[in-house]
C-alpha cells in the first residue's frame, strides 16, 4: 500500500526522533556527588544484619508482579470503547484490524495521546510522592535506632521502606502497561493477545532505557518483534505457562531497574519531590516511546514491509546488546525457547533445525 504524504512525512520524523534520542545525553536529577553518596548508603544498608532476608522477600514479591502485565492490558483498557470512539468520529469500522486500514492522520486525530500521556504521568507522580513519603517515614524510624540490636529484618522502619517501594513498583508497572496498552488499541493492536503482550513489554523496556547502548538494544528488539508480527511468525511455543514465566522475569527486571533509578527517594524530605518527579518522567517517557513505536509499526505494516525501523546504529549482527540498563524481552524468549525460528513465507515444508 502506498503511503500518503502525511504518512511519509511522519515516518521521516520518527526516524529523526530515534536518531536524536540515541545522540541525547542522559540527564540526571541528582548531581554525581549525591548519587555516589546514595550508592554508599545503599551498600551499607545491604550489609546490615537481616537485610538479605528483606531483599529476598522483596525480590520474590516482585516476581509476582508479572501477572500485572497481562491483567492490566486485558482488563483496564476497553477495545469496544476505542472502536466506538472511531465510529463517533465518522469512521464505520467493526474491529481493531480495520483501524490499520485508515490513514495515519485519521488515527493520530482520534488517538488521545496527550490524555493518555499526561493523565498516566500525573498519576505516577502522585504514586511516587506517596511512596517517597512512606520511605521518608521509614527512614525516620530506622534512624531512631530500631535497627540497632534487632537487625534489619526486625526493623519496622526498613519494613515500611520495603513495603512502600514494592507498592510503588506495582503501581508503576500497572501504569506503564496501561499507558502502552491504551496506545496500542488506538493504533489497531490488541494488547491482550499473547504475542502483543511481548511487544508491550518491549515498549516499556524502551521507555526505561536511558543509556545509548540500552536504547540501541531496545530499538533493535522492537524492530525484530515488529518484523515477526508483521510476517505472522508462528508463536507455537508461546503458551500461557511460558508467557507467565517471561512476564515474571520481565517484572523482576523492571523492579530492579526502577529501584536503581529511584534511589533518590531515600533522601529525607527532598525524596518526596524527587520520587514524584522520577515517577512522572518514567511514565511520560514510556508514553512517548509507545506512541512512536506503534506509529512506526503501523507504517511498516501499511507499507507491506518496504519500510524498516531498524536504526543503523552500533555494531553487531543484530542480536540484542547486553547492557545493565536494558531489559531484553527477546533474550527472555530465547531462554524459554519460545522465539520463532521461521515464518510461513520462508519455512516451506522443511522442518526447523
Amino acid at each position: 500500500m502506498i503511503l500518503s504524504a502525511y504518512e511519509q512525512r511522519e515516518w521521516d520524523r520518527l526516524q529523526k526522533r530515534k536518531a536524536d534520542s540515541l545522540n541525547k545525553q542522559v540527564r540526571n536529577l541528582l548531581p554525581q556527588s549525591a548519587r555516589d553518596r546514595l550508592a554508599s548508603l545503599g551498600q551499607k544498608a545491604m550489609n546490615t544484619p537481616g537485610a538479605d532476608k528483606v531483599a529476598a522477600a522483596y525480590g520474590g514479591a516482585a516476581k509476582g508482579l508479572g501477572k500485572v502485565v497481562g491483567d492490566t492490558a486485558g482488563r483496564t483498557v476497553s477495545k469496544k470503547r476505542v472502536v466506538e470512539q472511531y465510529r463517533r468520529t465518522g469512521h464505520d469500522i467493526a474491529g481493531l484490524d480495520e483501524i490499520r486500514e485508515l490513514d495515519l492522520r485519521v488515527v493520530d486525530e482520534v488517538a488521545r495521546h496527550n490524555l493518555v500521556r499526561y493523565g498516566h504521568a500525573l498519576s505516577a507522580a502522585a504514586t511516587g510522592f506517596g511512596s517517597a513519603a512512606a520511605v521518608t517515614g521509614g527512614e525516620v524510624l530506622a534512624s531512631a535506632g530500631t535497627i540497632a540490636g534487632a537487625g534489619a529484618g526486625a526493623a519496622p522502619g526498613l519494613g515500611t521502606v520495603a513495603g512502600a517501594m514494592l507498592a510503588d513498583t506495582a503501581m508503576m508497572l500497572a501504569l506503564a502497561t496501561r499507558t502502552v496498552a491504551a496506545t496500542a488499541l488506538y493504533y489497531g493492536y490488541c494488547p491482550s493477545d499473547p504475542e502483543e503482550e511481548l511487544f508491550v513489554m518491549s515498549v516499556i523496556a524502551l521507555g526505561m532505557a536511558t543509556g545509548t547502548s540500552a536504547k540501541t538494544a531496545a530499538y533493535r528488539e522492537l524492530s525484530q518483534l515488529t518484523q515477526l508480527l508483521a510476517r505472522n511468525a508462528p508463536w507455537a511455543k508461546l503458551n500461557e505457562k511460558v508467557l507467565t514465566k517471561i512476564a515474571q522475569s520481565f517484572a523482576a527486571n523492571f523492579t530492579q531497574q526502577l529501584t536503581k533509578k529511584k534511589l533518590g527517594q531515600f533522601v529525607p524530605i527532598a525524596g518526596m519531590a524527587v520520587g514524584a518527579g522520577l515517577s512522572y518522567r518514567h511514565i511520560d517517557r514510556i508514553a512517548v516511546s509507545a506512541r512512536d513505536a506503534y506509529r512506526e509499526r503501523f507504517l511498516i505494516e501499511k507499507s507491506g514491509g518496504d519500510l524498516t525501523g531498524d536504526p543503523n546504529c552500533g555494531d553487531g549482527d543484530g542480536d540484542s546488546v547486553q547492557d545493565d540498563d536494558a531489559i531484553g524481552v527477546i533474550e527472555l524468549l530465547r531462554e524459554e525457547d519460545a522465539l520463532p525460528t521461521s515464518t510461513p513465507s520462508d519455512s516451506g515444508d522443511q522442518p526447523d533445525n
